[in-house]
């Protein structure tokens, strides 16, 4: 018994070991090199996805913001500047082993009218965030592992509350997605940085990166209903280096379901008490 304990605490410890060998180490970097430059969609603006709020609850709360004249809430995912600057990209460095320290912000996601903000966070593994509901009516959050679909965490968010959740990604995978059970158009998506070298567009498209060790990385460029972009550098002392990254808008990664224009509910349709219901006698 006593040769079984000790095994097993000898191999907890070589884990261990190996585990922290294998994280992120921070140090003292001299003279790094930078890499920047702009993120753009080219080509037609794709359309925005539509949800009927006639099939959710709390519809007069939910049609407070992002709602057209036919009460259908608008999901506008490509946010574009004049010149073609595009929003929301995630910029990341793969193979940086150590390097600056981590300094992250906290997740806070806030709801409000059946609305998540931020639609995008940068989210480490095993990382706490908090989901503080404005709303006066509970909401129900789901997040999934998006590259497979699987639900990792259940949270019920009481109104005006603030409630917890941690993430802890299978494997390699980076996308999460976090959808309310109750109102399918609240949606804040997530990806995983395993350092902190990685940037976040604003709507200029424009990023910067400093204070890389020299070495050889790999830079990938997502956005949640775009195909990733990959591309190999080489990183100097005091380099700068400029890479751009260009989004065709003919190439939107879209689930089946999310394709259907019409909101998933018949083009006439109407809303009982408005205008147009009246007109039919609803």
């Amino acid at each position: 018994m006593k040769r079984n304990l000790w095994l097993a605490a000898l191999v907890f410890s070589i884990l261990s070991i190996a585990i922290n060998a294998w994280a992120y180490q921070e140090i003292e970097v001299n003279n790094g090199g930078t890499i920047k430059g702009k993120t753009t969609l080219i080509g037609k603006m794709p359309f925005p996805r539509i949800y009927h709020l006639i099939l959710f609850p709390n519809i007069d709360m939910c049609a407070e913001i992002d709602t057209d004249d036919e009460m259908n809430r608008v999901l506008d995912d490509f946010k574009v500047s004049a010149d073609g600057g595009f929003k929301d990209v995630v910029i990341t460095l793969k193979h940086v082993e150590a390097g600056k320290p981590f300094n992250k912000e906290p997740i806070m996601i806030t709801s409000e009218n059946c609305k998540f903000l931020p639609d995008v966070n940068i989210i480490r593994q095993d990382e706490e965030f908090k989901v503080d509901n404005l709303d006066a009516v509970m909401h129900n959050s789901q997040v999934y592992q998006k590259e497979r679909g699987k639900i990792l965490l259940n949270i019920p968010i009481p109104a005006e509350e603030i409630s917890n959740g941690k993430i802890h990604f299978k494997k390699h995978y980076k996308i999460m997605q976090m959808i309310c059970g109750m109102h399918e158009f609240m949606q804040s998506w997530g990806y995983r940085v395993q350092n902190p070298y990685y940037a976040q567009t604003p709507i200029d498209g424009n990023f910067i990166i400093k204070n890389i060790p020299p070495g050889e990385y790999e830079v990938t460029a997502w956005h949640y209903l775009m195909k990733r972009q990959t591309r190999k550098i080489k990183v100097a002392t005091g380099e700068t280096i400029n890479l751009n990254f260009e989004f065709d808008a003919d190439k939107v990664v879209r689930p089946f379901y999310e394709t259907i224009k019409s909101g998933r509910i018949k083009k006439d349709a109407v809303i009982p008490g408005t205008a147009k219901g009246k007109e039919m006698g609803r």
